[in-house]
């Protein structure tokens, strides 16, 4: 049985359960311990940070630095080789060579890597372990949540079907098996039945819309703005009319009487009269038109539609049997209790691999972004990290830092807006692979427009030539994310 724990995040920063945390707090100087906040005790000091996380305290910062800053983690090396170190000394043990097969799952080349299975690694990376068991509590909620938004917007549909829909919405959000489901497979199975149907019921709905709400109707809206000669007026408003007469919105009436008006009085060219009923027209449209909300709940309705994801416990079952940091927690349980005699030594590998994943974790969360490892192999790198940052006014920034075995450091940063505008500006220790960089500029534009993307701008400098005006600007708006995560390779 799987305990679940409504506080799970919780336990990623305190010293007690997070290895990565225990030994930079070992380490952190009394001056910085002070900086955090006087007078508190470690764990005290911890739930406070968790709970100011919205407010981004100063003491964030000061556990980021102590963090990133410890020589501890400097000397843990690479997750990817310490993965392989331990596979290899698993096979070597009879006992527990059965133990290779799940964890060498987690380890690919970098060539075979397309984007299904990068974001496979990402999600089994463990550093996501908590935010599984976070996310299995939510489904039932959420759906919930799912329901009352559609209940909501079917309010505001004239047909009748909707009133049957909104009616049998409410009983399902008053029935017990909403509770159930989460605990019983045979109860998520007759509720995701429910939703399969009430799914079939909003697809019919909405192909009988009101016809206020036509694409016709929208049309004839636009065009009466933009129409100036009488005939072609009174042409537009006849077949508007027309169209109206089986409408059974509230809004109908009014507009057919205004129509009729304006048909009257069309030859004295009455222009204001006309712009009012326009945007009369065009209001009643935006608010009874819930076409493009209702088709968004639709989506949102078909993501509850597997009954074993709706059941905690299964859910849970096969997402930790994926999961690397689950992984390694069993098997750290069963060498803890193994007589084997590496056993003691396959131990000590499994916790620094665990207080790599706990690292991240907690960087992570104080640092407001998604700290993650990826172990994939590529022979010309080093080391290497990206960091991904989205601002309040839907820009996204990437910056990548990587140390190369041939070239030395190669850092990028990118910035995508508008869909699909992206500048590029890089910086190279060497001026070789400046030049290599420059020779292959039009293949990377063709493969940039090839995906979609515009390249706007690309840019190569040695790193002592200048300072990039992207990297100021990733740099100094932590105010101004609301995501971010970064990837350590």
């Amino acid at each position: 049985m799987i305990n679940l724990n409504t506080d799970a995040r919780l336990n990623i920063i305190l010293p007690n359960t997070n290895k990565a945390l225990a030994e930079a707090i070992k380490n952190a100087t009394p001056e910085q311990l002070s900086q955090l906040k006087e007078g508190k005790d470690i764990k005290s000091l911890l739930t406070s940070v968790f709970q100011d996380k919205i407010t981004a305290a100063k003491s964030d910062t000061v556990l980021l630095d102590i963090l990133k800053n410890s020589t501890a983690f400097k000397n843990m090396g690479n997750l990817t080789d310490n993965l392989q170190s331990l596979l290899k000394e698993l096979k070597t043990s009879p006992d527990l060579s059965s133990k290779t097969a799940a964890l060498e799952t987690f380890l690919k080349n970098a060539a075979t890597i397309d984007g299904a299975t990068l974001k496979n690694q990402i999600a089994s990376s463990g550093v996501f372990m908590e935010s599984k068991f976070a996310a299995a509590l939510q489904k039932i909620p959420d759906l919930t949540q799912t329901l009352e938004q559609l209940r909501t917007l079917l309010t505001k549909s004239p047909q009748n079907d909707a009133k049957v829909l909104q009616q049998q919405i409410a009983t399902l959000l008053e029935s017990p098996i909403l509770s159930t489901a989460s605990q019983d497979l045979k109860s998520a199975i007759s509720l995701t039945d429910t939703l399969k149907k009430v799914t079939e019921n909003l697809h019919t709905l909405l192909s009988k819309s009101d016809p206020l709400y036509s694409k016709e109707v929208s049309a004839l809206a636009q065009k009466l703005d933009q129409l100036s000669a009488v005939q072609e007026i009174k042409t537009a408003l006849s077949q508007l009319y027309g169209t109206l007469l089986s409408s059974k919105a509230a809004d109908t009436n009014t507009l057919l009487d205004s129509i009729e008006k304006l048909l009257k009085n069309l030859d004295n060219a009455p222009t204001e009269e006309l712009k009012s009923f326009t945007q009369q027209l065009k209001s009643a449209i935006n608010e009874g038109n819930s076409t493009k909300e209702l088709t968004q709940v639709i989506a949102k309705l078909d993501e509850f539609t597997n009954p074993k994801a709706l059941v905690t416990e299964t859910f849970l079952k096969e997402s930790m049997e994926h999961d690397l940091k689950s992984n390694l927690l069993a098997l750290h349980d069963e060498l803890t209790q193994s007589n084997d005699p590496n056993a003691p030594k396959l131990l000590e590998q499994t916790d620094k691999l665990l207080t790599q994943i706990d690292y991240h974790q907690i960087t992570s969360y104080i640092g407001s972004s998604n700290s993650i490892y990826i172990p994939f192999a590529w022979d010309q790198l080093e080391e290497g990290s990206m960091a991904f940052k989205k601002t309040t006014d839907k820009k996204f920034y990437c910056e990548i830092n990587l140390r190369l075995k041939e070239y030395g450091e190669l850092n990028l940063m990118m910035a995508l807006y508008e869909g699909n505008q992206l500048e590029i500006q890089a910086h190279t220790e060497k001026p070789e692979l400046k030049t290599l960089i420059h020779d292959n500029i039009a293949t990377l534009r063709s493969l940039l427009i090839d995906a979609g993307l515009t390249p706007r701008a690309i840019r190569v400098f040695e790193m002592k030539e200048t300072l990039s005006p992207l990297k100021e600007t990733y740099g100094t708006d932590a105010n101004g994310s609301d995501l971010g995560f970064e990837v350590k390779v």
